[in-house]
């Protein structure tokens, strides 16, 4: 355990900064601060709003160890004798031939990262959810030790240990400047007063770009909008869960749809993604106490999640019976890629970010970073989620924008892990372009470069090739297909919650 006199101050008292004064703590550093502009412990950032889903199996295998800590650690604490953790299990179910193959590839990547999981039939389907329609579906895979986060019960477990430790946790402090000197930080000015600061970690979820923003730090962050309602109450629910536990059954994802369901004792949650994408800007965002319920929470708009609605009772018909009784547009984060953005500034040193992480991924990250500022390593594989993975054509605040809204379209998609998305591009191209193009050349991308993979001029070349039987994404012609677009049999669906 390593004991050091630094003093650190995070900015954001949500689930990712508690987490992470947590681990610190936990390793011997006392002099931690946590600043939070709203009120402890639900302050209004997505922590507060957050459906809790965890589902761990990822194309990603850091993610799915992040997922994996997470779970682990809240299955650990208790708030009032209630964990942390509901290990409810999780189920996906597949409507298409194409997403029962993907079941099938995501029953491989559990089993390759250590995932129990188990792949269904629909009348099994319809015994963990009777509430599923078993002749809408071909199978599901099942996660049982997957299941349901209590976000703002694991934030308030580690604010309490993290606080045991030495640490402290002020409330009603707004950010308004970073100082620096010498391409350090030295400070965090409040609108309550300036903090002195050796390592500055902005955990401040959507808000981060604005932080990101006072260090001279560029954020590559997309807040989004994500529609969740709630039904009303549902007889076949009745007497079902205990009001404290709220759910029994498995959280349900039903891709096809760009759907998620969950329990709330007798009522469904459910998440939708098939709304056209809802862009943020954080900095219009009201304060707590001037927004209607939270800064993260929006107005439902109904319009928008009607076809979702279609979708939600042709798969589980009991719901014709009910209605919307509550929703509303919740405010996340999203990356051109997907991935959470950790690390620290090269530009400005003791500037750490932790960002674009969600609740299934939380403690995990906290760790990672945690290990990273206390013995100058992580004890995982984050180059994935370096915040120096972005060249410096793809920070630009309209390929972020661009590119976290495709993230959001296709975040249920049935997508290669490789697979490059189609716009925006071309970004950046080599003299050499046009006449690749001529070659027949076909891109795909890397660090925004267009990149030729194959030259349709070489077709003639390949014809006399004995070549093995043709896989998903490669003819036996040899000429290499278009990567798979979303339905299409290729891969794993670019997230996980």
């Amino acid at each position: 355990m390593s004991t050091h006199n630094k003093r650190v101050v995070i900015i954001g008292a949500g689930i990712v900064g508690c987490s992470l004064a947590d681990e610190l703590t936990a390793r011997g550093w006392r002099d931690v601060t946590v600043l939070e502009q709203g009120p402890l412990l639900a302050p209004g950032g997505s922590t507060s709003h957050a459906p809790g889903l965890v589902f761990r199996t990822s194309p990603s295998k850091t993610l799915t160890d992040f997922a994996t800590y997470t779970v682990e650690k809240f299955s650990s604490l208790e708030v009032d004798g209630l964990s942390c953790f509901n290990p409810v299990g999780g189920l996906e179910i597949a409507t298409s031939e194409e997403r029962w193959a993907d079941l099938h590839r995501k029953a491989g990547l559990a089993a390759s990262w250590g995932v129990r999981g188990e792949l269904l039939g629909p009348a099994q389907c319809a015994e963990l959810w009777p509430l599923l329609d078993p002749d809408r579906i071909l199978g599901g895979f099942h996660t049982p030790d997957d299941g349901l986060a209590r976000a703002l019960l694991a934030s308030r477990a580690q604010m309490e240990r993290a606080t045991a430790h030495g640490a402290r946790f002020l409330d009603r402090h707004t950010v308004t400047a970073i100082e620096r000197e010498d391409g350090r930080v030295t400070a965090v000015v409040t609108d309550r007063g300036t903090f002195p600061a050796d390592i500055v970690v902005s955990a401040a979820g959507f808000w981060g770009p604005l932080i990101g923003a006072m260090a001279g730090v560029p954020v590559p962050l997309q807040p989004l909008a994500h529609q969740y309602a709630r039904t009303g109450p549902l007889p076949e629910l009745a007497g079902l869960n205990d009001p404290r536990t709220e759910a029994s059954r498995p959280i349900l994802r039903f891709q096809d749809r760009d759907l998620y369901f969950r329990e709330h004792t007798d009522r469904i949650g459910i998440g939708s993604y098939a709304h056209r994408p809802l862009p943020v800007d954080p900095a219009r965002l009201p304060a707590y106490d001037e927004a209607p319920v939270m800064p993260s929470s929006l107005p439902f708009t109904a319009e928008d999640f009607a076809p979702s609605w279609d979708d939600s009772v042709e798969l589980l018909p009991a719901l014709g019976a009910s209605q919307v009784e509550e929703g509303f547009n919740g405010v996340f984060s999203f990356t051109p890629d997907g991935m959470p953005v950790i690390g620290e500034s090269r530009e400005v040193r003791g500037f750490w970010l932790a960002e674009a992480v969600w609740v299934t991924h939380s403690a995990g990250v906290a760790r990672a970073v945690a290990e990273w500022m206390t013995d100058g390593r992580p004890g995982m594989d984050v180059h994935e989620c370096d915040l120096y993975r972005f060249e410096d054509a793809q920070r630009s605040p309209a390929y972020v924008a661009e590119r976290g809204a495709r993230n959001f379209v296709e975040v249920y998609d049935v997508i290669h892990p490789l697979q490059p998305m189609e716009q925006p591009r071309p970004l950046r191209v080599s003299p050499f372009h046009v006449r690749q193009r001529e070659l027949g050349g076909y891109f795909l991308e890397a660090a925004g470069w267009e990149r030729p993979h194959w030259y349709e001029a070489n077709a003639p070349l390949a014809e006399s090739i004995d070549l093995p039987r043709a896989t998903p994404g490669r003819p036996a012609t040899g000429r290499p297909s278009p990567p798979p677009r979303p339905g299409s049999p290729g891969s794993g669906s670019r997230c996980t919650t």
